[in-house]
């Protein structure tokens, strides 16, 4: 996936050329009559931002051009994300990299899902934009795990907390998505909720018996993975998405903007609070978040943010 964009004429007959290309993106933004051009040359990176424990600063852990953060360790010490944009290739690539800033490993193709619990494994999906499977790649010394397709388009992974189970949201051809569970050692995929349910990363419970699920109505629940009926979460505004449990049992919800707000919800009185703010020290050209992501404790985190700047230029002598 690239985002250079060049500045193409199209003649009536259908004939196409470049007129003008630069590093970043071309906005076309007027033509006068005479022929010149006004347009912005748009520089946009993700970037992301971590702050480990007690320190006082956050560390800019950006690796290429466009790092989204996809799950950190339970002690903060290991940052999993992937490259989707001119840096990470054509099929996406996965990274982790140690919070202490040290350099990122690529562990293969694709885009990151989730880190297991003991940190060996990390789960991704892979050609995610053709013919999207599901893969495990080891952190360390191995070989990857590549998992059957069995007749299911996968598109969002998860650990249980044993380490031993994976839950993923997929639908077989011509169905509805729902929520399926796999042994990691082998064995056929088991659906657990109906079709329209799809389960969330980072919001299987602590006991590993629920999840967090969006309903056809598009409303949030609670879901026994062993079955039951789904209990409503009780988030206060739209746009807001659960992000994760904490250790006293209450649920992280993330209301989206900027400044990103976080809040600890009681799912039994209904009770909010919030948590914490985002936003980057420069907040220049900052875009609204696309992935936070906490530890249980909430001593650490991980997040990433777009960030867009432009300049204007006249360009003249355009043929």
């Amino acid at each position: 996936m690239g985002f250079n964009r060049a500045l193409h004429a199209v003649t009536r007959g259908g004939r196409s050329r470049i007129l003008a290309r630069a590093t970043g993106g071309l906005v076309l933004q007027d033509v006068a009559k005479d022929g010149r051009v006004l347009v912005t040359q748009e520089k946009s990176r993700q970037e992301a931002l971590v702050r480990i424990g007690d320190e006082p600063k956050e560390r800019d852990l950006s690796w290429l051009d466009w790092t989204l953060a996809m799950d950190i360790s339970a002690d903060g010490r290991t940052f999993l994300f992937d490259e989707s944009g001119e840096g990470g290739g054509k099929g996406y690539s996965v990274y982790v990299r140690n919070t202490d800033g040290s350099a990122a490993i690529r562990l293969g193709e694709g885009s990151a899902q989730s880190l297991s619990p003991d940190g060996r494994w990390v789960l991704a999906i892979a050609e995610s934009t053709s013919n999207p499977r599901l893969v495990a790649y080891p952190t360390g010394a191995g070989q990857p795990k590549a998992f059957p397709v069995d007749g299911l388009t996968v598109q969002e992974a998860a650990w249980l907390p044993d380490g031993k189970t994976i839950l993923f949201n997929a639908n077989e051809e011509g169905r509805g998505v729902r929520v399926y569970l796999r042994d990691f050692e082998g064995g056929k995929p088991r659906a657990v909720t109906p079709e329209g349910y799809r389960g969330f990363q980072r919001t299987v419970s602590r006991d590993g018996k629920s999840v967090i699920v969006r309903g056809p109505d598009r409303r949030f629940y609670v879901y026994t993975l062993a079955g039951g009926e789904p209990v409503p979460v009780p988030l206060a505004a739209e746009g807001e998405t659960p992000g994760g449990w904490a250790l006293d049992g209450r649920l992280y919800v993330t209301a989206r903007g900027v400044p990103a707000r976080v809040f600890l919800l009681d799912l039994t009185t209904g009770k909010r609070e919030l948590w914490r703010e985002f936003l980057p020290a420069d907040s220049a050209g900052v875009a609204p978040f696309t992935g936070i992501r906490m530890t249980p404790d909430g001593k650490s985190y991980a997040y990433s943010f777009l960030r867009v700047l432009s300049e204007l230029f006249v360009v003249e002598d355009v043929r």
